[in-house]
């Protein structure tokens, strides 16, 4: 099997962890054929399509399982009016029943050697929400094989813009399980789209009843598009086709957003601590899409864990950092911890409450028993103490839904900055709040903050780096130290 670039790796260079931790890719990120039967109708269809690409090549390509298939069968006449002669020269490489995990394999294995193409067109996923239950694949795993595709598209045919399409809407109403799940993908797919190289077509308002139903004159089957559909879908695509066609290579194409944007349902009045979000995007000293990189590597942990982890390490940097060796930070003591116990750490540098929300909900506490979860977060957030302290609450109710079975340790927000440091103060008013969420028993309080501090409140030696605020390898053997009474406990070990 061909090694993957890019976001299919696990990511041993971000992280000095490569010994900790073998490589593993999870299903949708996974290479692999839909059936190896050489007479079955997948490879035959497989066969057929390279040949057809060599001989002809397209100018435009569709990709996707079977809702892009379905231009040859129920939008044939569609296909027929608007893609297939010129000035398009279409070619259709809609594979019914295709998962993420499928076209990657297609394209590693050819399916776009042998031409150069104009436009990618692609719209793929609904298979890898709609076959798997949540905890196997969920929405996090299906934006990762989105974004893996988009790369490989552009490693192997890089003079080709990309038209991304959101997954479309399926089922009756906007309650269906799978329609929610796919619209948690396309909330953040859209952010692939760059406006030059992807550019973006989301008209799946248009497929909708004002209530948000789904007509079966538009999908019979509440999945699939009926011939009305495919009518929508091509005077949807075709003025946006039209200016990637037009347009000079680096010239900015508007794409086309639905009328009504995809937020995040939320409660009315919800503080910014307690509303689920991403920063898929984020850019910083890690590189491009470094926070997606870290979920890709973290949900390949998971797949191969055999379903068991002793300790979740749930957090920010200060968490994140326990795998560092950058500034002598902790990765000498989680070492120490990992000879121990099975260790799974998801902090994030960076991250707030809302991050560990939407991370929680979304692939990061499903697909494994844990025994116990560590926590501690809050001192990014941006919001009163009051909030960032309900922010964590709910955090520590999202363990008890996703791992029941598991003991949370609790840490207080860490001191930083100097004695008289304005976030110091506001942490230890959130810290005041959160001490009482535990209750001896399901959620531990661990305090060991004036371990770190002189009397006067300034940082002992060796306890803290120059920002003040993360900790060295002084500051994780105290952490450590005091950790390991409680996880004795719990795990028995």
């Amino acid at each position: 099997m061909t090694t993957r670039k890019g976001l299919t790796l696990v990511l041993a260079g971000v992280l000095s962890l490569g010994a900790l931790a073998a490589p593993h890719r999870f299903a949708s990120l996974d290479p692999k054929p839909q059936s190896d039967d050489p007479e079955g109708w997948w490879m035959k269809r497989f066969r057929e399509k390279q040949q057809q690409a060599c001989k002809t090549g397209g100018d435009v390509v569709f990709i996707g399982d079977s809702i892009v298939h379905g231009w040859e069968g129920r939008g044939r006449v569609q296909w027929e009016r608007y893609f297939a002669g010129a000035p398009y020269n279409a070619l259709n490489l809609g594979f019914g029943a295709d998962r993420t995990e499928h076209v990657l394999w297609r394209l590693e294995n050819g399916g776009l050697d042998g031409f150069k193409a104009k436009v990618v067109v692609l719209m793929i996923g609904t298979n890898n929400t709609g076959h798997h239950p949540f905890s196997e694949c969920p929405p996090s795993d299906t934006i990762a094989g989105v974004k893996a595709i988009v790369d490989l598209i552009r490693e192997k045919q890089p003079q080709a813009r990309i038209i991304l399409h959101p997954i479309f809407p399926r089922g009756e109403g906007p309650s269906d399980e799978n329609r929610k799940r796919n619209e948690t993908v396309n909330r953040e797919i859209v952010r692939i789209a760059d406006g030059r190289h992807v550019i973006w077509c989301d008209f799946n308002d248009q497929l909708l009843n004002a209530d948000g139903t789904l007509s079966r004159e538009v999908m019979p089957d509440l999945l699939h598009p009926g011939a009305l559909g495919y009518e929508v879908w091509a005077n949807a695509l075709l003025p946006v086709l039209k200016d990637a066609l037009a347009s000079a290579p680096e010239e900015p194409v508007a794409g086309r957003f639905a009328a009504h944007p995809r937020l995040m349902p939320v409660e009315p009045g919800t503080s910014a601590a307690c509303r689920p979000a991403t920063r898929f995007d984020a850019v910083g000293s890690r590189g491009p899409w470094w926070w997606l990189k870290r979920l890709v590597e973290k949900r390949s942990q998971i797949a191969a864990s055999g379903g068991e982890f002793d300790l979740v390490m749930f957090g920010d940097s200060i968490t994140h950092f326990w795998e560092y060796d950058h500034f002598s930070c902790g990765l000498e003591v989680y070492r120490k911890l990992c000879a121990r116990y099975k260790v799974l750490n998801i902090g994030y540098g960076g991250d707030t409450t809302a991050n560990l929300l939407w991370r929680g909900e979304n692939g990061e506490l499903d697909g494994y028993k844990a025994k116990c979860v560590m926590l501690m977060i809050g001192t990014n957030n941006r919001t009163s103490p009051e909030d960032t302290a309900e922010g964590i609450r709910r955090i520590i109710d999202l363990i008890a839904r996703k791992q029941p079975q598991a003991k949370v340790i609790l840490s207080p927000i860490f001191p930083r900055g100097r004695p008289d440091d304005k976030r110091r103060a506001e942490n230890e008013k959130v810290n005041a709040i959160i001490k009482g969420f535990a209750d001896g028993d399901r959620v531990t309080w661990l305090d060991f903050n004036a371990r770190f501090l002189n009397q006067d409140g300034t940082f002992k030696p060796d306890m803290m780096v120059k920002d003040l605020l993360h900790p060295y390898k002084g500051g994780y053997e105290v952490w450590l130290e005091a950790m390991l009474p409680r996880l004795e406990e719990i795990c028995g070990k």
